[in-house]
């Protein structure tokens, strides 16, 4: 998935100027991808937990972000929302409360979470 997802996702929940005084933007989702990157290369010695590490601590902010932004968009529409988006979008927060590092998921919580923001009009 392209880092224009996940800031994408942010900024129509988000105002802009909020998120760039706190450095939120696609700059953290490159990073977890260049270390998810990085994990394949690498044989299992000691340089591997290490990459591990540096991947798990990355994928963590971008998850928590994204969990955050969700649940911020749901308090936004809770009153125009359909249920059937509520409840998915209710499914993914509770994905993401899970200990999971599965990089694909989170690209798929994403897409999904912009598919359902985008049928409101959501004003950052």
């Amino acid at each position: 998935m392209k880092h224009n997802e996940y800031e994408y996702l942010l900024n129509k929940i988000y105002y802009k100027g909020i998120l760039k005084n706190q450095g939120i933007n696609s700059d953290m989702y490159q990073r977890m991808q260049n270390e998810y990157s990085n994990l394949d290369g690498q044989s299992p010695v000691k340089g591997q937990l290490d990459g591990d590490y540096a991947f798990r601590k990355s994928f963590l902010v971008v998850r928590n972000y994204v969990q955050q932004a969700i649940k911020d968009g749901m308090k936004s529409l809770q009153f125009t929302m359909q249920a059937a988006d509520i409840n998915k979008l209710t499914y993914m927060v509770d994905m993401l409360n899970r200990n999971f590092f599965d990089k694909q998921s989170l690209d798929q919580i994403i897409t999904t979470a912009n598919s359902v923001f985008n049928q409101y009009n959501l004003k950052n």
